[in-house]
């Protein structure tokens, strides 16, 4: 059976990690499904953490969109990043001063950061229609501060910020403007969405470092393609437990809304980067949200963790459901039709 394009269904790729032997003790935290990077111990003060995350399609700052992704899984596990190396896979005919806007997009993204770039690869590559950047990025931790998806109790609330699938309705609405205006989308909605990648931005490292200065945080985890409910079941399949997930509580943002409905799309299954899913203590959930607002993210109380035997289940008006499924991203549904 062909695949379709989008992340390996959850199935095969827990198969196909399971296979993989784990032989290094150095290996704190290895490939395991819902897991966002890898730790290290090299036998210092602090741990690595290591992740790698490509950008596929042409993105207006290519840049920053790579440093967002790859830092976004970093952040979930505690850590702070550092180092940067760099893949970029060019099509034939690109000129020298497209090459140069792309190195200067990833000087200008390693900066923002504070990350240093420190070698990589760079070639003209047959085949290819467009620009493809994968980034490796290093960081450190320290020893008892590292958060797995894996860690998620019984009895933890769990939260949601930013609201659901920011980076799916700008690449909607940048690449895909002609088709929404002839749907009725306004201009106004368009232009606002259109510019999400850079406000408010993808980037979940600064509500990762308010969480984890604030209150115990027992588990976070990045949601990226199949949108928030996937980042849901892979969580909870990461630390065998189960959900009970608000449907209500989950704060849909109105430009995604419209959106979505004009493409005939479902928000919780679209691309979303730039929210982030954490498990705390039910009782600081006050002052977790009160340390992101301080520092002016919103955020929701969306469920709660419960035993495995309860299952991964939507409270949709007033009743009980399991969980959607989403074997692939929405927006790869949508481009298929294109």
């Amino acid at each position: 059976m062909k695949l379709a394009a989008g992340k390996l269904p959850p199935g095969l790729l827990k198969e196909l990690l399971d296979t993989i032997p784990s032989v290094d003790p150095s290996v704190v935290v290895g490939s395991a499904l819902g897991e966002d990077a890898a730790v290290i111990d090299p036998g210092g003060k602090d741990l690595i953490v290591a992740k790698m995350d490509p950008i596929t399609f042409a993105a207006a700052d290519m840049g920053r969109y790579l440093l967002a992704v790859n830092g976004n899984d970093l952040a979930t596990m505690g850590a702070e990043p550092r180092w940067l190396l760099v893949t970029a896979l060019l099509p034939e005919e690109i000129d020298r001063h497209e090459v140069r806007e792309l190195f200067d997009s990833v000087a200008h993204a390693c900066r923002e950061y504070g990350v240093s770039l420190v070698g990589g690869h760079t070639e003209v590559t047959v085949g290819l229609d467009r620009p493809i950047l994968s980034g490796c990025l290093l960081g450190t931790v320290q020893r008892d501060a590292v958060v797995r998806t894996a860690g998620a109790r019984v009895g933890d609330a769990v939260l949601l910020t930013a609201g659901v699938a920011i980076e799916g309705t700008a690449i909607l609405a940048s690449e895909h403007a002609g088709l929404l205006r002839v749907l009725g989308v306004s201009e106004t909605v368009i232009e606002k969405s259109s510019q999400w990648m850079v406000e408010p931005g993808i980037s979940v490292l600064p509500a990762c470092r308010a969480l984890r200065d604030a209150v115990p945080v027992h588990s976070m985890h990045d949601p990226t393609e199949g949108g928030v409910f996937t980042a849901l079941h892979e969580l909870a399949e990461a630390a065998n437990v189960g959900l009970r997930i608000m449907l209500e509580k989950i704060e849909l943002l109105p430009e995604t809304s419209i959106i979505t409905t004009a493409l005939d799309l479902d928000p919780l299954g679209l691309l979303a980067s730039g929210a982030l899913l954490a498990t705390v203590p039910a009782t600081v959930v006050p002052e977790a949200i009160g340390a992101l607002n301080d520092v002016g993210i919103s955020a929701r109380e969306i469920g709660e963790v419960v035993s495995a035997a309860d299952g991964v289940t939507l409270v949709r008006d007033g009743r009980a459901e399991p969980l959607p499924v989403f074997n692939r991203d929405e927006l790869a549904r949508f481009l298929e039709t294109r």
